[in-house]
């Protein structure tokens, strides 16, 4: 054994969460400078043991040396700065970076299949244990489609404020019409088309979709304002569907860019919500909560 090292990319919110084909799905929006990182550290113990606060990901990686027949034992670690119950994936990302520290110092060969599996064992799971736009079933851990890399885009976003349980939030059955079914698979495909063709406005089209559809299940704050924000620059609203944030989508270069900017500026100003940006690979998120600020 060795020391080994893990991380995972977390995520904001989801682009389309729903069900298609008659299985509950969701469309991974991975932001890659949103990350859980850790350290798997060996010792003479025959089981891994970690912080209380992270006890899941120190379930996972007993699993996945039960697994693998590893009759060994350390210790992990975890740092991360993915806000905690806004649905930005920071529980999805400590089990896979954890399993993946632990795979790295016992000379483990790991897929995302076996990644997945394990996490969605626990509890239901974000598909972050892939890199790109995914789409994927969140409660058995089957991928369902790769789709491939976003093109360039910009996000607005803000935290509408207190905390989702998202194990409690999956456990209640959401009811969707025939209506909603319909435009989940139209939602789908837009995304698939999207990336294939690298167009934004395609993949805004579907975000706004399913977010709309989240509304009679989670309402978010100021999604109406939101909405007219990202009307101003054919923008779309993403959501995190099973979480507290909602953000706007738009092309970077977008002649009207500076409009939106300063209407999300009176936004935040008038709300004193928490903000968010994401600009391709930038990334700044204040947490009044957690006292964290990350660019």
């Amino acid at each position: 054994m060795r020391i080994g090292y893990g991380i995972c990319n977390g995520t904001f919110g989801e682009l389309v969460q729903g069900v298609y084909n008659k299985q509950p799905f969701l469309i991974t929006m991975p932001i890659p400078v949103l990350t859980s990182k850790s350290i798997f550290i060996p010792n003479e113990t025959k089981t891994i043991i970690g912080h209380s606060s992270y006890s899941k990901a120190v379930l996972a990686c007993n699993k996945l040396l039960s697994l693998f027949n590893k009759n060994v034992g350390g210790t992990i670690d975890l740092a991360s700065n993915i806000p905690r119950g806004k649905g930005m994936a920071s529980s999805s990302a400590d089990l896979v970076a954890a399993m993946k520290a632990v795979a790295d110092g016992c000379f483990i060969e790991v897929n995302n299949k076996i990644l997945s599996t394990i996490a969605t064992e626990i509890e239901p799971t974000d598909g972050v244990m892939y890199e790109n736009v995914v789409a994927y079933n969140y409660k058995n851990g089957s991928l369902m489609e790769s789709f491939g890399n976003l093109p360039p885009f910009d996000l607005l976003g803000i935290d509408v404020g207190g905390y989702i349980d998202t194990i409690q939030f999956n456990q209640q059955r959401k009811i969707y019409s025939r209506q909603d079914l319909k435009a989940f698979h139209h939602a789908f495909h837009l995304i698939k088309t999207g990336i294939q063709t690298q167009n934004l406005s395609s993949i805004c089209q579907a975000s706004t979709i399913s977010a709309k559809i989240n509304e009679k299940i989670l309402p978010k704050k100021y999604f109406d304002e939101m909405e007219k924000i990202a009307a101003i620059c054919q923008g779309g609203v993403v959501v995190a569907h099973s979480g507290t944030m909602i953000g706007i989508l738009f092309e970077h270069d977008h002649p009207y860019k500076n409009d939106c900017l300063l209407q999300f500026k009176k936004l935040v100003d008038d709300t004193k919500a928490v903000p968010f940006y994401y600009s391709h690979k930038k990334f700044e998120v204040r947490d009044e909560n957690l006292h964290l600020y990350v660019r």
